[in-house]
């Protein structure tokens, strides 16, 4: 992400609240983001300890409507939409014939009837494109819905107590995909349960732009902190978890990110009909293994490393993966990252970061642990 000055207009219906707030703008895949406001350290322990608000601009979205926008999506992602039960969205991986990723999302069957997707703002064009291919106009209508429906996070211990209160409504404990269909300034909007914030306990509500400031608002009111993108991607390293543009890219086979990490379950169904790209997840399946795995990488006071830089074997000098998001972990007190480890190198063992001679990294499962903090 590239970092622009602080008083730097920043787009959409939260601007002039987040430039009140004293943030500094960056930008991912061309939309400005709010990067930080100013106190990294103390928008970390928000999320920890009580509660973070967060536009979500990193992110994008699509709406699908008409005969039948989720069979439709149903057939171009590895989870089985179509099964999930009502109010229980799914997280899956939307691929190429090839069995290559253009992006991985949350799709939310709506009361109404109509679908919302969810992806990475880098995988915006690239779903676009992909839905503009593979969706008849018979069956499905669809939009890019960025701009019309705005993505606000609340995240940490307190997230649920605080949105409660502002939506006037108990939002219940909710599994991770599933979500409610609360009012808020008269509108119907979309509240989703996510884990991505550090495992924290957390919602990304989906609503109008015009309620956007007021929620924003009344979220901030009721207690929670103000936190940027760049807080927002240390947490997701420490939970493990990928996203399209780093850990997942058109390179990518889904299995190779989820076997590892704990999301196989989550993103793929092994027992749904036909999608694109399922020959190619079933045919790995069956053979039993991927040849690279998403790992943790504990580097302990190494700088963090820069995305892609090779990973190599410190006996035999050979590269056997590369790294993907890198930070400085709170958690456990020293610079983690993830990256794709060949499989031959197991958690426990350890690779270079660069060169042969490069900094030593541990390799470690995910997601990360607080016991790895001694490693």
């Amino acid at each position: 992400m590239t970092d622009t000055t602080t008083g730097a207009p920043a787009e959409g219906a939260l601007g002039p609240l987040l430039e009140e707030a004293g943030a500094a703008f960056g930008e991912v895949a061309g939309r400005r983001v709010a990067r930080h406001f100013g106190d990294g350290a103390a928008e970390y322990r928000a999320v920890r300890a009580s509660a973070g608000v967060a536009e979500r601009a990193d992110r994008a979205r699509f709406r699908l409507w008409g005969k039948d926008p989720a069979r439709m999506v149903h057939g171009l992602i590895t989870n089985d939409l179509l099964k999930a039960q009502r109010g229980h969205g799914v997280y899956a991986a939307m691929l190429t014939a090839k069995g290559r990723m253009i992006a991985d999302v949350r799709v939310f069957r709506r009361a109404d009837g109509e679908v919302l997707v969810d992806v990475a703002r880098e995988a915006l064009e690239g779903t676009r494109e992909h839905l503009k291919k593979m969706v008849p106009p018979l069956f499905a209508r669809w939009a890019d819905a960025t701009d019309e429906i705005v993505e606000i996070g609340v995240y940490g211990p307190r997230a649920r107590e605080l949105l409660s209160t502002v939506l006037e409504t108990g939002v219940p404990a909710l599994a991770e995909d599933a979500f409610v269909e609360p009012e808020f300034g008269g509108a119907r909007v979309l509240v989703a349960a996510t884990r991505e914030a550090g495992g924290e306990d957390g919602f990304d509500v989906f609503l109008p732009p015009e309620g956007a400031a007021a929620l924003w608002t009344a979220l901030r009111d009721a207690g929670a902190r103000p936190v940027g993108h760049g807080v927002l991607e240390t947490l997701r390293i420490e939970a493990g978890r990928p996203r399209y543009g780093m850990e997942l890219t058109e390179e990518t086979i889904p299995t190779e990110a989820y076997e590892s990490s704990g999301l196989m379950e989550r993103a793929i169904s092994f027992h749904k009909g036909c999608y694109t790209g399922q020959e190619v997840i079933v045919r790995i399946a069956h053979r039993g293994h991927v040849n690279r795995h998403l790992r943790g990488l504990l580097l302990g006071d190494a700088p963090a490393p820069a995305a892609r830089a090779p990973l190599v074997h410190p006996q035999t000098g050979r590269e056997v993966g590369w790294t993907a998001s890198a930070a400085f972990s709170p958690l456990l007190g020293q610079t983690v990252a993830m990256g794709y480890v060949r499989r031959e190198v197991a958690p426990g063992g350890e690779v270079r970061v660069g060169a042969a001679d490069g900094p030593a990294a541990r390799v470690v499962n995910l997601p990360f642990a607080p016991a790895d903090a001694g490693e």
